[in-house]
């Protein structure tokens, strides 16, 4: 009992005299609590509808390897989960298969059998999508979160006091865009990648002190699991291969302990390869190949060779230093992470550079509707510490004007990130369409008018076809009128045999230089009783076409109708894709069109 109490003294004693402990406790608790207090019945929509969905098919639809998407469309038309299934991949005979790999599915799997159970209990709905699944999942989400926390603590006290690790936890907590994206988006990739992320981080800087085996097998199980959530995180790897490299003796060095521990490398391999066994066996089994591409978005994509650097770090859609200022301090903490531990700075530095450059260089680069730049969380435990080394320097300061200044900056900035994510929660601030004109307008503003919204980027719909409502904000063009006077019959005739018909092609930057148009074509046709025509609208690029959509020829009676139709350009990934449109008939038939006008409409 003695030795009890003296245990529980101790542990007393240390939580007191450790203002990090304190801090990251009541903040673990203070997100759970606001967490819990916030589940909504979409939990499990849109990205992570595409996470989620092995586990209700394995464990409820007993359709492990999704070979019937039928139930998923049924589910998605009942609950409203996502505007298109694209969470639905293909093989390449066409059959459906996951569109996400399983990596976020093993972390929800315990929450979802907790959560199974319970519903089984308390008498809910079996289904995958009840309340006890959504609560429990959510809960599970937050003790990654609260692990990662705790980790990051960790990794901080390795570099700095208590006093400066402090603060650098409340900078990354409610300073930066974390607060948002681990609390109520909690359940999207990025709240596991950060706890991995720091995870490596910790088991690096363990593995260079004792050269431990367990920790190499942790690192590896670490990176293989965040290339099983998002495999681009895979870049993660140069943080423990370029530790504690800055010159050719220290590269020299590291390659000699790596060969000595050759054998250690070799098993840490063989041991991480099993986290990738279901992963590569659903591939074999649905498609014939060991790895596949389940990916298939034309529209969105990884273009290496033209990153939108600018954008990602500056634009007022998503700008990462414009909606996360605060992380200005960090790039500028490179100077002195240089000055102070050089040892150190070039894995940070060149894996941040790597990381940074992929994640601009993704065509969608502002990720979805997230706070800020959404995959930036993942790196934010290395680019605390050049932030920590900052602040070293601005605590050696001896004049109070230079300490004042640029901790009323930090407060600024930590007063304003809050301010804009009560703007985004409450509908201020849009996670889409932000413009110059409508950031400024509604800065520091608790509503948003009318004339302020006339700045919104154009408002595409995700449960439909967007409809054309401002068209005097906009001028029209006519690029196409063909009367076909110079065919025999004196209009377009498309025979039988003929599957397609007009086929056009045009090269969007030949259309505008603006982001978008809409499309407006007015013709007539005549149709023959047995069609089944419509005429498909769509940008096409080598990998595919993206933004299709098809408007049927409703009146198919043999006689000449007059039709109008109007369309949407998508978010253009490359201005050397062509807008596509064509009358695809269905089944054999005869077609003919006439008076056929084409009209862009581009904003004035």
């Amino acid at each position: 009992m003695l030795i009890l109490v003296g245990m529980l003294k101790r542990l007393r004693l240390k939580f007191i005299s450790s203002p990090t402990l304190i801090t990251v406790t009541l903040i673990s608790v203070s997100l759970f609590i606001y967490r819990i207090g916030n589940i909504s019945n979409q939990e499990f929509s849109w990205d992570v509808l595409g996470y989620y969905l092995p586990l209700p098919a394995a464990y409820i639809q007993h359709d492990p390897l999704l070979d019937d998407k039928s139930w998923v469309e049924e589910l998605n038309e009942e609950k409203k989960l996502s505007g298109t299934l694209y969470q639905v991949s293909s093989t390449p005979d066409g059959k459906p298969m996951y569109f996400f790999l399983f990596g976020m599915s093993y972390f929800y799997s315990l929450f979802f059998l907790i959560g199974h159970w319970f519903s089984s209990i308390f008498g809910y709905s079996q289904d995958g999508f009840s309340e006890p699944y959504q609560i429990s999942v959510v809960i599970g989400c937050m003790i990654y979160v609260s692990i990662g926390l705790f980790l990051i603590r960790s990794v901080l006290l390795n570099f700095f006091s208590e006093k400066i690790s402090t603060i650098l936890i409340i900078i990354l907590v409610f300073g930066t865009n974390y607060i948002h994206h681990l609390t109520l988006k909690n359940l999207e990739p990025v709240a596991v990648l950060f706890m991995l992320s720091t995870f490596v981080l910790w088991q690096t800087i363990l593995w260079h002190t004792n050269y431990e085996f367990k920790n190499l097998i942790a690192i590896g199980a670490g990176i293989s699991l965040m290339a099983l959530v998002k495999p681009s995180e895979v870049l993660f790897v140069f943080v423990p291969v370029l530790w504690g490299v800055y010159n050719k003796q220290t590269l020299i060095q590291k390659l000699k302990i790596c060969y000595k521990k050759k054998r250690q490398f070799l098993l840490m391999l063989l041991i991480c390869s099993i986290l990738f066994i279901p992963q590569i066996a659903y591939w074999y089994t649905k498609t014939g190949q060991f790895v596949y591409d389940s990916y298939k978005n034309p529209g969105v994509g990884l273009d290496v060779f033209s990153p939108h650097i600018l954008e990602a770090l500056f634009s007022y859609r998503k700008g990462w230093l414009l909606y996360t200022p605060i992380m200005i301090f960090a790039l500028i903490g490179f100077y002195f992470l240089w000055k102070y531990n050089r040892k150190i700075f070039p894995t940070i530095f060149i894996t941040f550079l790597i990381c940074f450059y992929v994640v601009a260089s993704w065509s969608e680069w502002w990720y979805g509707a997230g706070f800020s730049l959404r995959p930036m969380i993942t790196y934010y435990p290395l680019l605390l510490i050049p932030m920590g080394y900052l602040i070293i320097q601005i605590e050696a300061q001896n004049k109070f004007m230079i300490k004042g200044t640029v901790f009323s900056l930090f407060a600024f900035c930590i007063f304003l990130n809050q301010f804009q994510w009560w703007q985004l929660k409450n509908g201020i601030l849009e996670p889409y369409r932000t413009t110059k004109e409508y950031y400024w307008a509604t800065f520091f503003k608790t509503s948003a008018t009318d004339d302020d919204k006339k700045h919104l980027l154009v408002n595409r719909e995700i449960w439909g076809k967007t409809a054309f409502v401002n068209r005097e904000e906009y001028r029209s063009k006519m690029i196409m009128n063909k009367k076909f006077d110079d065919l025999p019959k004196g209009f377009l005739v498309s025979d039988v045999s003929q599957e397609f018909a007009l086929s056009t092609r045009i090269n969007y930057e030949n259309i505008t230089q603006k982001d978008h148009v809409w499309i407006s074509m007015r013709f007539k046709y005549l149709a023959s009783y047995e069609a089944k025509t419509s005429l498909a609208l769509m940008v096409d690029r080598e990998e595919g076409p993206y933004g299709y959509m098809t408007f049927p020829l409703d009146s198919c009676d043999g006689k000449w109708h007059e039709m109008t139709l109007e369309y949407l350009t998508p978010e253009i990934r490359n201005v050397k894709d062509e807008f596509k449109f064509d009358f695809w008939k269905e089944k054999p038939s005869t077609l003919y069109v006439d008076n056929f006008e084409l009209t862009i409409y581009e904003k004035k």
